[in-house]
């Protein structure tokens, strides 16, 4: 398609299960498809991908430099992206995790911040993502052509804590399998992944960010007043780094109604979000709160840690609390009493997709000569 904008997209989070800012980008990229019939698109990853495409205007670009295929994804990017690109042919490029392509003369850049987690809780992440995004997170919004930010929690403290200005917001969306399902349905799906009825359900991976040591440690202290008997704690999320503690607890709490179901299908989520008395999010930060949306979507009560991005998220019939174990646990107990809240209309996956597209036709009008 000659004189089409050709947008490049890293595609690092997109191997494997897609989580986080995988299945943010994902979604992004498939709505894109349908929003931007102009445009062709081209996806960078060291390693294959197992997605199907959207259409025959995508196509994945696998490899680089020899050396950049062994080398840290971030490594990858910053050195053997821009070359391909540039080789390509690319006009824009979208970072969906932040940092960009070294250099990027050849091309126009967008990046997408989710968080600030190098700044405000660092211990939480990989030694890896923890030092790449030192050196380059704020060094690379600054070069960007277009920064943008999946919350308007992301905005603010982009601005208080880099001075650095957004120029749009594109929020999740749901996926369109969220939505409240029949009883009949809930139960014969639980019984498959071993999940009996009343449980409080919590989503996220098993990393200290998360939080969810201190939930355990929360429902072990009603359990012992004699509460929350006749109840079980679900957790679904993948492993996930410095998680030793927390699967110890896991393992000694297993006798008081606890238990870890890994991974789960969107489909069997949707049906844990809607027969579960409430989903718990207790993280100590977000940058914005996927499964609050999600579990709205399915009619469930929602308990979350008081923080802006989790109120986004939530809404204001969800129950907030400090994410302390006395906090989580009032918050628990208010559950059983309080009633679900109403069924609103989901944010859609269109809505970012069309800020996105938005951005990316400004910029390549701003390359037309």
């Amino acid at each position: 398609m000659e004189g089409a904008p050709h947008i490049g997209i890293d595609a690092c989070p997109l191997r494997g299960r897609l989580t986080g800012i995988g299945r943010y980008a994902w979604e992004i990229c498939r709505e894109l498809d349908r929003l931007m019939p102009e445009a062709v698109f081209s996806l960078y990853s060291p390693r294959p991908l197992s997605l199907d495409l959207p259409s025959s205007r995508w196509r994945t670009r696998i490899g680089g430099a020899p050396l950049a295929r062994f080398a840290s994804s971030y490594g990858w990017l910053r050195w053997a992206a821009p070359r391909m690109a540039a080789r390509d042919g690319v006009t824009i490029f979208w970072s969906p995790r932040t940092l960009l392509p070294a250099g990027s003369r050849d091309f126009a850049t967008v990046a997408t911040a989710h968080d600030l987690n190098f700044r405000l809780y660092p211990r939480s992440m990989p030694r890896v993502t923890r030092l790449a995004q030192r050196l380059w997170y704020a060094r690379d919004l600054r070069r960007a052509d277009a920064v943008v930010a999946n919350s308007r929690g992301t905005a603010r403290r982009l601005k208080s804590l880099l001075d650095i200005e957004v120029d749009a917001v594109a929020r999740p969306g749901v996926s369109l399998c969220f939505y409240p399902r029949e009883q009949e349905n809930i139960r014969s799906v639980l019984k498959e992944l071993g999940v009996r009825p009343p449980y409080f359900l919590a989503v996220g991976t098993l990393e200290p960010r998360k939080n969810l040591s201190t939930l355990i440690d929360a429902w072990l202290s009603l359990r012992a007043r004699g509460l929350m008997a006749n109840h079980g704690l679900f957790i679904v999320g993948g492993k996930g780094w410095k998680d030793g503690e927390l699967a110890r607890k896991l393992d000694a709490a297993r006798g008081h109604g606890v238990r870890a179901l890994g991974s789960v299908s969107d489909e069997d989520l949707a049906l844990l979000y809607s027969g579960a008395t409430a989903l718990v999010l207790p993280s100590v930060y977000e940058g914005f709160g996927m499964p609050l949306q999600e579990a709205r979507a399915c009619g469930a009560r929602l308990v979350a840690s008081d923080i802006p991005e989790l109120r986004e998220a939530g809404g204001e019939e969800a129950i907030y609390v400090q994410p302390d174990a006395e906090g989580i646990a009032e918050g628990l107990l208010a559950a059983l009493t309080s009633p679900r809240p109403a069924i609103a209309p989901a944010p859609q996956w269109s809505e970012a997709a069309s800020v996105m597209a938005g951005l990316f036709r400004e910029l390549a009008r701003r390359g037309e000569p």
